[in-house]
């Protein structure tokens, strides 16, 4: 994986992207450099990989959504199938 920081005037983000350019995670940074939602894009050849690995880990709530338990928080998980991509988003529940 490649790591890149960035920062502008909207979004302050780490973003590490793989060798085939087939995934991408960006984490989304606070002022004070606290990730505040992780988003995931992947190739749509690994839809199937990642529904099976959201199902596998997470406790399903609804269509494409799963809720994770961690040091007494709840983190919600989307799943977005797009036309040329898919994406995860990870934050916490509001």
């Amino acid at each position: 994986m490649n790591i890149s920081s960035v920062r502008n005037s909207t979004f302050s983000y780490l973003k590490y992207s793989d060798n085939a350019d087939k995934q991408t995670i960006l984490f989304f940074l606070t002022a004070d450099s606290v990730c505040k939602s992780v988003r995931v894009v992947c190739d749509t050849t690994m839809k199937s990989e990642k529904l099976n690995e959201l199902n596998a880990k997470y406790k399903s709530i609804g269509d494409d959504r799963w809720i994770d338990k961690h040091d007494g928080k709840n983190y919600l998980i989307k799943f977005s199938d797009e036309k040329w991509s898919c994406t995860i988003t990870i934050e916490r529940e509001k």
